[in-house]
């Protein structure tokens, strides 16, 4: 599969990989027990009785530092410790509404930050949320999660922290970051630091007119006109270490 995915192209993904999950569940092929630890990114699912974890899979618990066991009794704290609160706020109180409108076809797609214990920075995630309809249920008290980073370099770790009073700025524009291929984020970091395109064509050993020819598809995909909203992208996005 290819790594420069748009955002369109990751929400499709996601949220069909999560569907299939949800479904094969409810038909009892298998349980998430027994597949969680085999599926890409971290799994879990949340009881929207009492907003405890009630499963997560082996990479996301050595991700978060704590084992399944210690998670669950967290209970609702769960959410408070490795969450941005207003974040948190605004994706707990959509599966407070897709528990009550109990649409078993709906999937929640949601940009959020996660800071693991001990650790001095957050890391940008992508989720997929579903109520979880278990074998016989009409009515679904849980929630299944699929969450991926946004980086999985982890290049935007070190700048995040810089950029928390534009969060919501970097979760309207998480899209434009999306459609960036590993190319054009690679001539974003040598511009900023003040390269013009003869200098990258030397760096990258390409032509000048591929050179622009990128430049021209950065500035259509992340919909800028100024240095200043470039370097903003690069800034807020971690594009360079």
């Amino acid at each position: 599969m290819k790594s420069n995915l748009s955002n369109r192209e990751i929400n499709d993904i996601t949220s069909q990989q999560l569907f299939s999950l949800e479904r094969k569940i409810y038909k009892n092929e298998f349980s998430i027990e027994t597949v969680g630890n085999y599926l890409p990114g971290n799994v879990l699912v949340t009881n929207l009785n009492n907003f405890s974890t009630e499963y997560m899979n082996t990479r996301g618990c050595n991700i978060l530092m704590h084992s399944a066991e210690e998670l669950a009794q967290l209970g609702p704290e769960y959410f408070q410790k490795f969450f941005v609160m207003k974040e948190m706020k605004e994706f707990t109180e959509r599966y407070i509404e897709m528990h009550q409108k109990q649409d078993s076809s709906f999937i929640y797609n949601f940009a959020h930050r996660v800071k693991p214990l001990n650790t001095p920075f957050y890391k940008w995630y992508f989720a997929s949320a579903k109520l979880l309809y278990e074998p016989g249920q009409e009515v679904s008290n849980k929630m299944i999660v699929i969450v991926n980073e946004v980086n999985t370099l982890g290049a935007i770790a070190k700048k995040i922290n810089s950029v928390l009073d534009e969060s919501d700025w970097m979760k309207k524009n998480f899209s434009k970051f999306c459609r960036l291929t590993p190319k054009e984020r690679e001539i974003i970091c040598l511009l900023v630091v003040g390269n013009n395109s003869a200098k990258i064509s030397d760096i990258l050993c390409v032509s000048q007119l591929t050179i622009n020819t990128h430049r021209r598809n950065i500035k259509t995909k992340l919909e800028i006109k100024t240095f200043a909203e470039l370097y903003k992208f690069a800034n807020t996005y971690g594009l360079c270490s």
